[in-house]
Protein backbone atom coordinates (compact mmCIF):
# COMPACT_ATOMS: atom_id res chain seq x y z
CA UNK A 1 0.00 0.00 0.00
CA UNK A 2 1.19 3.48 -0.80
CA UNK A 3 -0.78 6.54 0.19
CA UNK A 4 -4.41 5.87 -0.68
CA UNK A 5 -3.59 2.98 -3.06
CA UNK A 6 -4.34 -0.49 -1.74
CA UNK A 7 -2.70 -3.19 -3.85
CA UNK A 8 -4.16 -6.67 -4.08
CA UNK A 9 -1.99 -9.73 -3.60
CA UNK A 10 -2.75 -12.52 -6.05
CA UNK A 11 -1.83 -16.18 -6.20
CA UNK A 12 0.45 -16.68 -9.19
CA UNK A 13 2.19 -19.58 -10.90
CA UNK A 14 5.77 -18.37 -10.59
CA UNK A 15 8.57 -20.61 -9.44
CA UNK A 16 9.21 -24.30 -9.75
CA UNK A 17 5.93 -26.15 -10.53
CA UNK A 18 7.18 -29.41 -8.99
CA UNK A 19 8.12 -27.67 -5.73
CA UNK A 20 4.73 -25.89 -5.68
CA UNK A 21 2.90 -29.18 -6.18
CA UNK A 22 5.00 -30.89 -3.49
CA UNK A 23 4.31 -28.08 -0.99
CA UNK A 24 0.59 -28.12 -1.81
CA UNK A 25 0.34 -31.87 -1.16
CA UNK A 26 2.48 -31.53 1.99
CA UNK A 27 0.22 -28.86 3.49
CA UNK A 28 -2.87 -30.84 2.45
CA UNK A 29 -1.52 -33.91 4.22
CA UNK A 30 -0.74 -31.85 7.34
CA UNK A 31 -4.35 -30.68 7.43
CA UNK A 32 -5.76 -34.17 6.83
CA UNK A 33 -3.47 -35.79 9.43
CA UNK A 34 -3.88 -33.09 12.09
CA UNK A 35 -5.15 -35.61 14.64
CA UNK A 36 -1.80 -37.45 14.53
CA UNK A 37 0.54 -34.53 15.28
CA UNK A 38 -0.01 -30.99 16.53
CA UNK A 39 1.29 -28.45 14.08
CA UNK A 40 1.27 -24.63 13.96
CA UNK A 41 0.74 -24.64 10.16
CA UNK A 42 -2.64 -26.35 10.64
CA UNK A 43 -3.53 -23.89 13.41
CA UNK A 44 -2.68 -21.04 11.04
CA UNK A 45 -4.84 -22.61 8.28
CA UNK A 46 -7.90 -22.74 10.52
CA UNK A 47 -7.28 -19.21 11.80
CA UNK A 48 -7.31 -17.97 8.19
CA UNK A 49 -10.45 -19.97 7.38
CA UNK A 50 -12.30 -18.54 10.41
CA UNK A 51 -11.00 -14.97 10.01
CA UNK A 52 -13.74 -12.39 10.44
CA UNK A 53 -15.30 -10.58 8.62
CA UNK A 54 -13.75 -12.11 5.46
CA UNK A 55 -12.71 -15.75 5.86
CA UNK A 56 -10.14 -16.95 3.34
CA UNK A 57 -11.01 -19.45 0.63
CA UNK A 58 -9.47 -22.91 0.80
CA UNK A 59 -6.78 -22.40 -1.86
CA UNK A 60 -5.84 -18.94 -0.55
CA UNK A 61 -5.39 -20.38 2.95
CA UNK A 62 -3.43 -23.34 1.51
CA UNK A 63 -1.03 -21.03 -0.37
CA UNK A 64 -0.54 -18.92 2.77
CA UNK A 65 0.29 -22.12 4.67
CA UNK A 66 2.69 -23.17 1.91
CA UNK A 67 4.51 -19.86 2.36
CA UNK A 68 4.60 -20.27 6.15
CA UNK A 69 5.89 -23.85 5.75
CA UNK A 70 8.71 -22.69 3.49
CA UNK A 71 9.72 -19.96 5.92
CA UNK A 72 9.62 -22.40 8.85
CA UNK A 73 11.72 -25.00 6.98
CA UNK A 74 14.25 -22.38 5.89
CA UNK A 75 14.62 -21.13 9.46
CA UNK A 76 15.03 -24.67 10.83
CA UNK A 77 17.72 -25.45 8.25
CA UNK A 78 19.50 -22.14 8.81
CA UNK A 79 19.64 -22.54 12.60
CA UNK A 80 20.10 -26.36 12.64
CA UNK A 81 16.98 -26.90 14.77
CA UNK A 82 14.30 -29.57 14.99
CA UNK A 83 10.61 -28.69 14.93
CA UNK A 84 9.04 -28.12 18.36
CA UNK A 85 5.34 -27.30 18.44
CA UNK A 86 5.45 -25.77 21.92
CA UNK A 87 8.12 -23.22 20.87
CA UNK A 88 6.20 -21.77 17.92
CA UNK A 89 5.01 -18.21 18.37
CA UNK A 90 1.70 -18.82 16.57
CA UNK A 91 0.58 -21.67 18.82
CA UNK A 92 -3.06 -21.40 19.83
CA UNK A 93 -3.45 -21.90 23.60
CA UNK A 94 -5.38 -25.01 24.63
CA UNK A 95 -8.43 -24.36 26.83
Amino acid sequence: QSGTYLGQDHINKRGNPIARKLLYFTVGNMIRQQHANSNHIVDYYYRLKEKRPHPKLNKVAMVACMNKTLKCLLSMIKHHEKYHYRYTDSMVPVK
